[in-house]
């Protein structure tokens, strides 16, 4: 995963994405620890689904949920 890490203002993959949402869903917790690493700086916006899911307000982005998942 390592070639896909996202850097500061960036956008992570959709395949990266999409393992993301997947872990999710699936309440898979050491794969949501390793992906939440490599989206730290994806500004790409999540689904509203998925912000209401999280407590996130609509609009936020793949950073603000590994932020809330995985606390640095």
């Amino acid at each position: 995963m390592n070639d896909e890490r996202t850097r500061p203002g960036s956008t992570a993959s959709p395949a990266l994405r999409d393992r993301f949402l997947k872990a999710l869903d699936a309440d898979d917790y050491s794969a949501l620890r390793s992906l939440c690493s490599d989206l730290r700086g994806c500004t790409y916006i999540l689904p509203s689904t998925v912000c209401a899911s999280l407590g996130l307000p609509r609009g936020s982005t793949y950073a603000k949920a590994a932020a809330t998942i995985v606390v640095p």
